[in-house]
């Protein structure tokens, strides 16, 4: 019985199992065939959409060929603008970061790199720098007993200056200007050292509007030290003299000398020629007055020395051949202290120191020619200190041809790079004679008895950059008397000079 029961059992958890295998069966079925329609479902569906948007697709393109033709570049902006992207807060402070970065660093390279000033204010100088050789002895081309031939090298000028706006007015262009220069000046003694001296120290106003063109008449007043209106070489300043050396005359008379004083400079009724930036006045005229001693000197007695000048330009076209003829008067009223023979005590403190000159300038590029003559009056004391006046006189003719365009005022106003100048190759002969005292009769004073010299100079300026030339000369002198101390000589010199 027992193991009947057994047995019963053991059929029962069978038929058990076999009833669940079943269930679990069905029911898989069941799912997979739930599964199959939802897929079924869902992929019908998709085909749906899908055809859905094809036919809206096949709408667009339809609508496309009935529209007329759109502008490309009008689809390209508004594809654009829809393309932009906005800057955020971050980004904008990013900036103004990067903006305060570079104003900090531009001041700071300013304070630390620039020279500044309270005005309008430029930079100039002059240098130059030469080398040269005699066959006889003198001393820096002068006459000098016991003296040695001079083969060297030599810094003749030297001079660096600022000029600037005092006051501008941009109105009528009455303009306040100003300068100030010094000057590099050698001793005399080999031993000696240099000395940088004051050279212009000036301020210039303009009297006459200065905005209404070149047709415009002009004047204005210099009050200071500065180089004085007679003849023609010395007025020029250092960049514009012609020759490596000055000429004799005017030097020897003391001309280049600069002066302290009041000077008043203009001109009337200018012929203008626009084409070729050209402006010739009338009449040029100055006149002035000054202490008369000197540069960087303190007025040494009562008087004063006066100047006037004039000169008259022909009134012709830029094309004739006339053009640049010039005809010039000068005139110097001046006085001087007159001292015994040694040196030591005044004679008389308002002795005579006149100067007349008459000159004559024609530039016709490139042909040119200057002439200059110069007279001198001066009271000096003899060797029995007897108050004696002495007259010298000079001539200057220098004759000058230039190849190139370099001084043609059409090239100065035409557009160019600041070192893409023409180059200019300037020959030039120049005849230059001094005699310290023409009057025969006038005897025993120190150097001015003897010394009647003539020179004549070759020479060659070649012009490169605006400021810069080469400069050769070979000059021969020839003295009317020769002495152990005064012999001919002749000398070769050569010369850079460069401006700035």
């Amino acid at each position: 019985m027992n193991g009947g029961s057994i047995n019963m059992q053991v059929d029962f958890m069978v038929l058990k199992g076999f009833i669940v295998k079943k269930n679990v069966l069905a029911l898989s079925i069941s799912i997979a065939v739930l599964a199959l329609s939802t897929a079924t479902t869902a992929q019908a569906s998709s085909i749906a959409e899908l055809q859905a948007e094809l036919a809206a697709l096949q709408q667009q393109v339809s609508l496309l060929k009935q529209a007329p033709a759109v502008d490309t570049q009008a689809q390209t902006t508004a594809s654009d603008s829809a393309a932009v992207e906005y800057a955020t807060s971050s980004d904008i402070d990013g900036i103004r970061a990067d903006l305060e970065n570079f104003k900090y660093d531009e001041a700071r390279l300013r304070e630390r790199n620039t020279a500044k000033t309270a005005r309008d204010s430029t930079l100039y100088g002059v240098v130059q720098v030469r080398v040269q050789a005699q066959d006889e002895p003198t001393a820096a081309g002068n006459p000098a007993p016991n003296s040695v031939r001079r083969d060297s090298f030599d810094v003749p000028t030297a001079l660096i200056g600022v000029r600037g706006n005092l006051f501008r007015d941009y109105k009528e262009g009455k303009n306040l200007d100003y300068q100030v220069s010094f000057a590099y000046a050698k001793r005399a003694t080999a031993g000696g050292a240099s000395d940088l001296n004051l050279a212009d120290a000036f301020v210039r106003y303009n009297v006459l509007a200065t905005t209404g063109g070149l047709e415009g008449d002009r004047i204005n007043v210099t009050l200071g030290q500065q180089l004085i209106p007679f003849g023609l070489e010395a007025q020029a300043p250092e960049d514009l003299r012609p020759t490596i050396d000055v000429a004799t005359t005017p030097a020897q008379l003391g001309l280049f000398s600069r002066q302290v004083g009041a000077i008043v400079r203009g001109d009337l009724k200018p012929y203008v020629d626009y084409s070729a930036n050209y402006r010739a006045p009338l009449l040029e005229y100055a006149f002035g007055v000054f202490n008369g001693n000197g540069a960087n000197k303190l007025d040494d007695n009562n008087g004063k020395d006066y100047i006037a000048r004039a000169a008259f330009t022909l009134p012709v076209d830029y094309a004739s051949v006339f053009r640049e003829l010039k005809f010039g008067a000068s005139y110097l009223k001046g006085t001087k202290n007159v001292t015994n023979a040694a040196g030591s005590s005044v004679l008389d403190g308002g002795g005579k120191r006149d100067r007349l000159g008459f000159d004559i300038y024609y530039n016709h590029a490139p042909y040119g020619a200057t002439y200059e003559y110069i007279q001198g009056r001066t009271d000096w004391a003899d060797a029995n200190n007897q108050i004696r006046e002495v007259k010298s006189e000079g001539h200057t003719l220098t004759l000058f041809y230039t190849f190139g365009d370099q001084f043609y005022n059409s090239i100065k106003s035409s557009a160019k790079f600041d070192d893409f100048w023409p180059k200019s190759i300037q020959p030039y002969y120049r005849y230059d004679s001094y005699d310290p005292n023409s009057g025969a009769d006038v005897v025993g004073i120190a150097g001015r008895s003897v010394g009647e010299a003539i020179r004549h100079s070759l020479g060659l300026n070649i012009f490169f950059a605006q400021t810069t030339k080469f400069q050769l000369a070979l000059t021969n002198t020839d003295y009317k008397t020769e002495t152990a101390a005064l012999k001919d000589f002749n000398e070769v010199k050569a010369q850079i000079q460069y401006a700035f």
